[in-house]
């Protein structure tokens, strides 16, 4: 399958990666939480993005058969989503990752809409629900979901009974949780893909990277704490992704 209009379609988001995260500092951020409507910078922002919007359509070699007005249209759909968007996200808690993935959602599905208007590409989206619905995408989707989720809940029960030995001990909030989440997904990837050898250096890294540095005798129950977990993790994630990587195998 040839997708059509495609270099448009990666230059609307080039043209989107630079109005946020280049032509945008912190102040500007700053300012339209802290004066949303009354912010001028909010309003420079939709006008650059418009800007660049623009310049990207009317590249007459992406955009051909559409009218000048049409065009203008199209950037003004981009713009003055960006604005509400951006309006909206200035009326939530600052700094909250999610917001922040919902709003760079919004903003990239708008363009994305706009391009399958203009290149008529509207049966990528049947091609996607078909990829969606696939089998194979199911499970490994899945795997995923258990490797990261469910199995953080079974290697906090199995580690429950030692959890009063370390508390108030230094740590961050929830950082080994999300240090497991993040080396299960890794785990889990490198089995689907036949890398074993990847799991080792995985596993050799953290260690030196965790237990490098707590050589002192009254992190002796941390230390083993975190190997617990460690093992735990490992040999769950290393148990299910066989067992993924089996199903796959038979479909």
């Amino acid at each position: 399958m040839t997708v059509i209009g495609l270099p448009l379609l990666l230059l609307l988001l080039l043209a989107h990666m630079l109005g946020d995260f280049v032509f945008q500092t912190s102040a500007w951020v700053d300012e339209r939480y802290e004066k949303r409507l009354r912010s001028k910078r909010l309003y420079a922002h939709v006008a650059i993005h418009g800007a660049l919007t623009l310049v990207v359509l009317f590249l007459p070699l992406l955009t051909p058969g559409w009218t000048a007005l049409s065009l203008i249209g199209f950037a003004a759909i981009i713009a003055v989503s960006h604005f509400v968007f951006d309006l909206a996200k200035s009326y939530t808690p600052p700094g909250r990752m999610s917001w922040f993935v919902l709003d760079q959602f919004l903003h990239l599905l708008v363009i994305l809409l706009v391009w399958l208007e203009m290149t008529q590409q509207w049966v990528l989206l049947n091609h996607a629900a078909a990829l969606v619905m696939n089998l194979q995408v199911l499970l490994i989707l899945t795997g995923y979901f258990v490797v990261i989720w469910p199995l953080s809940i079974v290697i906090g029960m199995v580690c429950r009974q030692w959890t009063p030995e370390i508390e108030g001990l230094e740590s961050l909030a929830n950082a080994g949780k999300r240090i497991g989440q993040l080396e299960r997904f890794l785990v889990l990837t490198f089995i689907l893909i036949d890398q074993f050898a990847a799991i080792g250096f995985l596993l050799a890294a953290k260690s030196i990277l965790r237990f490098g540095d707590t050589r002192e005798k009254n992190h002796r129950k941390i230390n083993e704490y975190i190997l617990v977990g460690t093992m735990t993790s490992f040999s769950m994630t290393i148990a299910f992704g066989l067992l993924l990587k089996m199903l796959l195998g038979s479909d």
